[in-house]
């Protein structure tokens, strides 16, 4: 019987002979048993495997075996996991996809089969509403514990993992590229954080891989399959983000859009999904945990300042807050907290230079953090 180290050769091996792609490896592995078996057949007619296919295994068999076996031992040397569909840590969610991968690279220390897994996607122009609302709803999410997954881009991405590090949620960054070459190459550090901490990177690209348009779209359809229920922060009529969305909903996974400024390019496809009846409108994470019946005990409301050493002062602005995101006036905050103007003021500047409160025009104030 092939131990599964053995059948991590042969998989790796196979998707390394010419012709043989994602998914035509899955097709054939599924068909005979295991790649060993594949291997078999090949040196004898059979319908199932096409004439230069088989040629090309045979041609091959040695070589690519034997770089199968260096790129394995690679990867363990940098504490890299080759995963291949059978084996107990493979995302189980992804064995329910018609286009399931054949095998993944993943380093890190979270287990990819948490009882809920949620994905965040969204536009690389994320708006300071869109910022709000990732911070509001990963809080919301917070009791829940889920695993959180997106895919590492600029804007909604990085936004989304660096929030659910902050409130030390797990989560999975899944790349278009390979793990030796992280893209895009300015949240190498991100990434990094991710993998010390309580998450991981997930990538079917083994290392020394280029990256290639298509690599996007591919990793598009992870992230959606890893999951139980895709949310999409803010979108275009064509994006990526949609495209999981599409992934999602061909998966029959729930899907959920935020609504917003209907003059805003950015949350145009958001309201397409809508529109259309392919995402459930979410404006609180109550409503997705009802709709996917995560229930939970009761518990205790995180306080999302406590790392911070506030003053009374800023306290008291920052529980103006509590029930509304919406921005607040300089009189009003003046009015409602009963400090001295010149006291509020040096609050302000303090909460400020924190990242916890964002200046408008007109003198107001909301609650944000930057991506950085």
């Amino acid at each position: 019987m092939v131990s599964t180290l053995e059948e991590k050769h042969y998989r790796l091996a196979l998707s390394l002979v010419s012709g043989i792609g994602s998914s035509r490896l899955k097709k054939l592995v599924d068909h005979f048993g295991t790649a060993q078996a594949v291997w078999k057949a090949a040196y004898h007619s059979h319908s199932v495997i096409s004439p230069n296919i088989a040629r090309q295994i045979a041609m091959e068999a040695n070589n690519k075996l034997s770089q199968a076996k260096e790129i394995c031992q690679l990867h363990e040397a940098e504490n890299i996991q080759l995963l291949i569909p059978g084996t107990l840590l493979f995302p189980k969610r992804l064995l329910e996809l018609p286009d399931c991968p054949a095998l993944l690279y993943y380093q890190g220390n979270t287990l990819l089969n948490n009882k809920r897994i949620i994905s965040i996607v969204g536009t690389r122009q994320l708006s300071l509403y869109g910022q709000r609302m990732i911070v509001k709803f990963l809080e919301q999410l917070h009791p829940y514990q889920p695993l959180v997954v997106s895919g590492l881009a600029y804007g909604t991405d990085i936004k989304v993992h660096k929030e659910a590090l902050a409130m030390g949620l797990p989560t999975i960054a899944v790349l278009p590229s390979s793990l030796d070459n992280i893209y895009p190459v300015s949240h190498r550090q991100i990434a990094k954080k991710i993998v010390a901490c309580n998450g991981g990177l997930l990538t079917e690209y083994s290392m020394g891989s280029g990256i290639r348009n298509y690599f996007f779209v591919a990793r598009n359809r992870i992230v959606a399959g890893l999951s139980d229920v895709t949310v999409v922060i803010e979108a275009k009529e064509k994006s990526g983000a949609l495209l999981t969305a599409y992934y999602a909903n061909s998966y029959h996974r729930e899907v959920f859009a935020l609504p917003g400024n209907v003059d805003n390019a950015t949350v145009a496809g958001c309201h397409q999904l809508i529109k259309r009846n392919q995402a459930h409108l979410l404006t609180h994470m109550d409503d997705l945990a009802y709709i996917m019946n995560w229930n939970v005990e009761a518990v205790p409301k995180r306080d999302r300042y406590a790392t911070y050493a506030l003053t009374p002062a800023e306290k008291l602005i920052l529980a103006q807050y509590q029930q509304t995101s919406d921005p607040i006036a300089i009189d009003v905050l003046l009015t409602a907290t009963a400090l001295p103007l010149g006291e509020l003021h040096i609050a302000l500047l303090s909460l400020e230079l924190q990242g916890l409160l964002h200046a408008l025009p007109g003198k107001r104030f909301t609650v944000a953090r930057p991506l950085n």
